[in-house]
């Protein structure tokens, strides 16, 4: 069974937190480590059941961002150093191996902002000889390619209300579904009025939710994404000589983008598999953990790349 983190752990501070720790038991010694790289905006605990249903010779780890202090502070104020993408994971990197987990072959999983630290992990990984890293699989994670960088000015209100409509069902249990079309042209205050409207239809928000309430949550959400497009600002890697795995599920971030910008990171054929969910529901998706799992137990013996 996986390990849940008592009360206690619960109540610490992020920054008290370990960054790295085991989500289950290792069944036994040579049971090859498995870590998945977690950006935050949803607590940790939504891996267990992933973690639960990987197979017994794996032993999957979280390495939670969201314990980092200065990524933290990044997302509280606009005017803090942002802590880059190569800085995340070498700060991931020294959990590992301090841990002894790069002195033999491990998977990295990546969710979101996630993958594309996840993807710099291996590819120093790759550079010392350490490892080997026999797979990168990224969950709806957008690729530091040049195609998807934008300013933060840039990063138009209806893209972002749309993904915070994702996330505010997500954490309420429930699927918000703005009518198609229904934030185009809108600015990020009468656009939180259409999706405030959406989720007292929907059953999302009670009855006599105030705006108010709604909007702190979009701006801690705004900012969480704006510290995270910072992080990435500049950030263009080399192709990967490693297998690297997308989850694409139904309502990706980007719909429009078969392959999220991965066919130009990798020196070999992306594989791209579709997921029941939204860029947030995919990690509680029964579909999302058999795949994990398939792709560990066997590689081969998933689908190959669709879309």
């Amino acid at each position: 069974m996986p390990q849940r983190p008592d009360a206690a752990a619960r109540m610490r501070p992020a920054a008290e937190r370990p960054l790295l720790t085991p989500l289950r038991a290792a069944a036994h010694p040579a049971a090859r480590p498995v870590v998945a790289v977690h950006p935050g905006a949803l607590p940790p605990a939504v891996w267990h059941d992933l973690a639960a249903a990987l197979p017994e010779h794996s032993t999957p780890y979280l390495c939670d961002l969201g314990t980092v202090p200065a990524y933290v502070t990044a997302a509280l104020d606009p005017a803090a150093p942002v802590p880059g993408v190569r800085d995340l994971a070498a700060r991931c990197l020294g959990e590992l191996t301090a841990a002894g987990l790069t002195d033999g072959p491990l998977t990295l999983v990546g969710w979101s902002f996630g993958g594309v630290v996840a993807l710099e992990i291996a590819a120093r990984l790759d550079a010392r000889g350490a490892g080997p890293v026999t797979g990168l699989v990224v969950l709806d994670s957008i690729a530091p390619v040049a195609a998807f960088q934008r300013a933060d000015d840039q990063l138009d209100p209806p893209t972002l209300l749309g993904w915070f409509a994702m996330y505010l069902g997500a954490r309420r249990g429930h699927d918000l579904t703005p009518a198609p079309g229904a934030l185009d042209g809108h600015g990020e205050d009468d656009g939180l009025d259409v999706l405030l409207g959406a989720a007292l239809a929907q059953g999302v928000l009670p009855a006599g939710t105030e705006p108010g309430g709604l909007r702190k949550l979009y701006t801690a959400f705004r900012s969480g994404l704006l510290r995270n497009n910072r992080c990435t600002a500049g950030y263009l890697p080399a192709p990967l000589d490693t297998p690297i795995t997308l989850l694409k599920p139904r309502r990706s971030l980007l719909p429009d983008s078969p392959d999220l910008g991965w066919e130009q990171l990798g020196t070999r054929p992306l594989r791209r598999i579709d997921v029941p969910g939204d860029h947030y529901t995919m990690l509680q998706q029964p579909r999302t953990a058999a795949v994990l799992a398939a792709l560990l137990a066997a590689p081969d013996a998933v689908a190959p790349r669709t879309g």
